[in-house]
């Protein structure tokens, strides 16, 4: 009899502990209050912690229930103090991030290119990249509202010294890589493989009419290029260097490597891409190169390592004066709300 009772007890105990664990997975982990009640559920916690732990982050579960009050703290003193944020804006920020991708990649790029593009460098799918988007303009909007004339007031200049000795310490990483200033003819793939294959065969006579002298890679442009924004300026789409990730993406691995390795004054013959066929030519081809303090950065401006080291350091010191007064602006809104820890 003694012995039937134990198990029952003990059978009683683990189904007890079952109902609890269920119970606490769903149970609050904190509560914020500063225009309404938020629950912030263990599952959020554990889930925003195994994706810090993902990316590689050092941060214990204390931490990330911190950062998720702060977050909703924040969210709730920007709505309540007038911070909106349309649609429209959330539109018109992610139009400007594709133009960006865009031009690194000299071609307009489809839908399905640019949302691969957002999960290749973010981690995120297009709806929660436009949430992230969206959040990143209520922060900056409501810092602004709240911080803004405190942050204005203040010089981010480095002076000299500051900007030369940063050179010194990092003068390794001031290198320039190997690049190409080219024109293409351009024809795009449909997806339809008969007219692919056909503007393709198209493509490889083309090339050996320019090859022969029959036409030229001007007229040819003009004739036969698919990409408007190059035909009036001799397909002339710019730079590429060989570190350009957003073009290999684009393009493919071999195309950009094929281009790269080309000289200048070279014509290739038909090249594939993942977007189409081109017949590309080579007007400037740099090898990549150590860059002096007041080389420019770029071939395609005249900034200089100076005014780039500049930049950067006004930057840093712009980012540090943010973040504290963002955390001062957080800390003024917790002090006003009511948040309760389990």
């Amino acid at each position: 009899m003694k012995r039937k009772v134990l198990i029952l007890i003990t059978i009683l105990a683990l189904a007890f502990s079952e109902v609890f664990a269920a119970q606490l997975v769903g149970s609050p982990a904190a509560t914020v209050n500063l225009i309404r009640n938020k629950a912030i559920s263990n599952t959020e916690v554990d889930e925003a912690l195994k994706q810090y732990q993902d990316a590689g982050m050092n941060i214990d579960r204390a931490q990330v229930l911190d950062v998720l009050i702060n977050d909703e703290v924040f969210l709730q003193g920007a709505e309540r103090d007038g911070i909106n944020i349309t649609d429209a804006q959330v539109e018109s920020a992610l139009k400007q991030t594709r133009a960006s991708f865009e031009q690194q990649v000299g071609q307009s790029l489809t839908d399905e290119q640019f949302a691969q593009i957002i999960l290749e460098q973010t981690g995120m799918d297009l709806d929660g990249y436009k949430q992230a988007l969206k959040e990143q303009l209520i922060v900056n909007q409501y810092l602004m509202l709240k911080k803004g004339a405190e942050l204005e007031a203040m010089d981010f200049t480095p002076s000299k010294t500051e900007v030369e000795n940063y050179y010194r310490k990092n003068k390794q990483s001031f290198y320039s890589p190997e690049n190409v200033k080219l024109a293409h003819v351009f024809k795009q793939k449909t997806g339809d493989e008969a007219a692919d294959k056909k503007n393709a065969a198209l493509m490889v006579e083309l090339a050996s009419d320019i090859k022969s002298g029959k036409t030229t890679f001007e007229q040819a442009v003009v004739d036969y290029t698919d990409d408007a924004d190059s035909k009036n300026v001799g397909g002339d789409i710019g730079w590429l260097t060989i570190d350009n990730q957003t073009a290999r993406l684009g393009f493919g691995e071999d195309f950009v490597d094929t281009v790269v390795s080309m000289k200048a004054g070279e014509i290739s013959p038909m090249l594939e891409s993942n977007v189409g066929y081109h017949i590309v030519k080579i007007s400037v081809h740099n090898d990549g190169k150590l860059l002096n303090i007041d080389d420019p950065v770029s071939p395609v401006d005249t900034a200089t390592v100076r005014d780039y080291i500049t930049a950067l350091l006004a930057n840093q010191k712009m980012q540090t004066a943010t973040n504290n007064a963002l955390n001062s602006l957080i800390n003024e809104l917790r002090g006003q709300a009511r948040i309760r820890i389990y």
